[in-house]
């Protein structure tokens, strides 16, 4: 199986948990991000990320550029539980 079927599928299995309700709320906020014309500016697979720098919660600063010296890098965005 590839990534994009695992992915497929773990995104086919949170819509079965979730109720009508939320899903149409997503569905809604999707075509809304659409028109938005947000995700024609999106990074594609394979896209080179511009370079950053974020503070970790103490303050000290991580760039980018020095965490790729060390290899590869994952970024994960993470929007919690509001």
């Amino acid at each position: 199986m590839t990534l994009q079927e695992r992915l497929n599928a773990m995104k086919e299995a949170a819509r079965g948990k979730m109720s009508a309700e939320i899903r149409a709320i997503m569905a809604r906020a999707l075509e809304q991000l659409k028109a938005t014309g947000q995700l024609q500016k999106a990074l594609g697979p394979g896209a080179m990320m511009p370079e950053f720098a974020l503070e970790d919660p103490d303050g000290k600063l991580f760039r980018s550029s020095e965490l790729l010296q060390k290899g590869p890098l994952v970024v994960n965005f993470y929007r919690g539980s509001w």
